[in-house]
């Protein structure tokens, strides 16, 4: 890992009509959590782990299948999506119990908000297959996902 990228994170991608997320970590427990972190920054137009919108807090099981990384990228994602979509969710903390085909699992803390007006990002409708990838090497994992807006 070069010393100006940190061992965890993600980036935000441009991408034509849609929006990308780009996220790594040292495993791929790390880059899913951080893709989901990704994502959430897009929702909220702030990173999830420090944003300060009103709501109260709560704490959520989440699970997704998939028969390969993919397949359990996309599933996981659309699984926290539907959360946020169905009781206005936002997870703030990701603790990742599995992620590993066939299934991820993860216990969720944060925010069921009072208002969907808290909301000034952007809105996803879905994730998608475009260009997704899902690389695991020996010391970091890099995933990358195009989010239908």
């Amino acid at each position: 890992m070069s010393a100006d990228k940190p061992a965890a994170g993600y980036a935000l991608l441009d991408h034509t009509a849609d929006v990308g997320v780009r996220a790594w970590g040292p495993d791929p427990s790390a880059a899913f959590a951080q893709a989901a972190r990704g994502l959430f920054a897009i929702v909220l137009d702030a990173d999830p782990a420090t944003w300060h919108g009103a709501g109260e807090p709560a704490s959520r099981k989440a699970s997704a299948e998939g028969s390969t990384w993919q397949a359990l990228l996309v599933n996981w994602l659309a699984d926290l999506l539907y959360l946020f979509e169905v009781e206005r969710f936002v997870p703030r903390e990701i603790a990742m119990q599995r992620c590993e085909p066939p299934r991820v699992a993860a216990t969720l803390r944060g925010t069921v908000l009072a208002s969907l007006d808290e909301v000034a990002g952007t809105a996803v409708k879905a994730v998608t297959y475009h260009q997704l990838a899902v690389e695991i090497g020996p010391e970091c994992t890099e995933v990358r996902v195009i989010l239908d807006i």
